[in-house]
């Protein structure tokens, strides 16, 4: 067994969390998959680990990527298994938990004004260096991996909706795809405060890590999306927060998904908790937030037998 098929026995297979929900006296059952399970806690180990397989690298080669944090946590991670060096382009207004855990694993942290600035030194790092870009916002891998979240909820639920945010859209459309043709409906989250998806261009800066990297990626099928919900900052992060209470330690984006699924229009609806919240330390997240919205959704959960 090399070391590739060993790191499969860590990565995907993921429990679902089944929660019970109230809001506008519309009574709802939310499944969540808890992805912080895979082996760097992060939904981004099942494409990182495909990509890598599927690259030709050997050990000692070097990779490069851009990430808002949980896909370099994760090149990071495998990497340093898989005896990779690792560049890492990233925003620097990524919380600091994630710039210190890229670095943590050994690979190198280069912070970025933004996502433009990103891609830029990045493509220049791999024309000088002739190091491997994993290209995570148009690598099939990606999706290809992201395809089993949808067989393991086929597997362990029955809805009518499948949720995700946006980032490189690896979940949403590898799922997705599978899901859609098994008669489900797809809805992405777009964070209010840019509205990537809703205007085709990002107009401001989110809190929501993970989701809209300021670019429409290029694994975005816009075609199997039924509907787009918008969600506020201070929204996701209540929610996330509300969870959190209940001992479910999500982290915002995961609040965005949660909500997403309370506000569509179906009653039996499964989404993804990407990560958890010990990433989110030295966000909002850990400041009291209260909505209007979120106060008043009831969350029970269920007698598990």
């Amino acid at each position: 067994m090399n070391r590739f098929e060993y790191l499969q026995k860590f990565i995907g297979n993921t429990p679902i969390l089944e929660l019970r929900v109230q809001c506008k006296n519309i009574n709802k059952t939310i499944y969540a998959k808890c992805e912080w399970y895979n082996f760097s806690g992060s939904v981004k180990d099942r494409a990182a680990l495909c990509m890598l397989e599927n690259s030709g690298i050997k050990q000692g080669d070097e990779i490069v990527e851009v990430t808002s944090g949980n896909m370099g946590i994760s090149l990071a991670s495998l990497g340093a298994f898989l005896g990779l060096r690792v560049s890492i382009f990233m925003p620097k207004n990524m919380s600091e938990e994630r710039q210190k855990i890229i670095k943590l694993y050994g690979a190198k942290l280069i912070l970025c004004e933004n996502f433009s600035q990103c891609f830029e030194y990045a493509q220049n790092y791999v024309q000088k260096t002739g190091a491997y870009y994993t290209k995570q916002f148009e690598n099939k891998y990606n999706k290809i991996a992201q395809s089993k979240i949808g067989e393991e909820i086929l597997q362990q639920c029955k809805v009518e909706a499948f949720v995700s945010g946006v980032g490189t859209s690896g979940t949403l459309s590898g799922a997705g795809e599978l899901l859609k043709k098994n008669g489900i409906k797809l809805i992405a989250i777009d964070p209010a405060s840019s509205s990537l998806l809703t205007l085709g261009k990002s107009i401001g800066e989110h809190k929501i890590q993970g989701l809209s990297d300021g670019i429409i990626p290029k694994l975005y099928n816009k075609n199997i999306v039924d509907e787009i919900i918008p969600i506020t900052d201070d929204d996701a992060i209540a929610m996330a927060q509300k969870l959190n209470s209940l001992g479910i330690g999500c982290g915002i984006s995961g609040g965005a998904n949660f909500l997403g699924c309370v506000l569509s229009n179906y009653k039996n609806v499964a989404t993804v908790f990407a990560d958890d919240n010990k990433k989110y330390i030295s966000t909002d997240l850990v400041h009291e937030i209260h909505t209007q919205l979120v106060d008043s959704i009831k969350i029970t959960l269920p007698e598990y037998n």
